[in-house]
């Protein structure tokens, strides 16, 4: 694990007040990542929750629980595992990395690298678990 991973950021949090709006999932599916994320209050939780589940409508950031959370291996995000090994023929190519302002302090970054950002627009997190998705047969 790199230095300095106990700041890390979780790329796919649940709803909550205090944790960051990072994307918005459109029709296709893909997450259109916010240039800056936003802070999620108290209000914005429970509008959005009154529309059904925001993790299928939005991604969220919060930091890395570790061991207080269920995809913790003890030395990684289960997730990211779990989507790096689903699309382990990804071409990847560091120049066409999508923009990603939590980047630096990116819980699956500091794991997969370049791997984590190509894969990141595809997962859309539920309350329970992001679903394993592979993006190698997509065009």
């Amino acid at each position: 694990m790199k230095a300095g991973s106990e700041n890390k950021l979780c790329p796919s949090s649940t709803c909550h007040s205090g944790a960051l709006l990072l994307g918005v999932v459109n029709g296709d599916q893909k997450v259109s990542l916010l240039t800056t994320p936003i802070p999620v209050n108290d209000e914005f939780v429970e509008k959005v929750n009154a529309a059904g589940d925001p993790e299928r409508r939005f991604r969220f950031a919060s930091k890395c629980a570790k061991n207080g959370c269920a995809q913790w291996t003890g030395s990684s995000c289960g997730i990211m595992d779990e989507l790096a090994a689903a699309n382990h023929l990804l071409e990847v190519i560091n120049e066409q990395l999508p923009d990603c302002a939590i980047r630096p302090t990116c819980r699956w970054y500091s794991q997969d690298g370049a791997m984590a950002c190509m894969i990141c627009p595809y997962v859309v997190t539920q309350s329970e678990k992001p679903v394993p998705v592979s993006i190698e047969a997509q065009p």
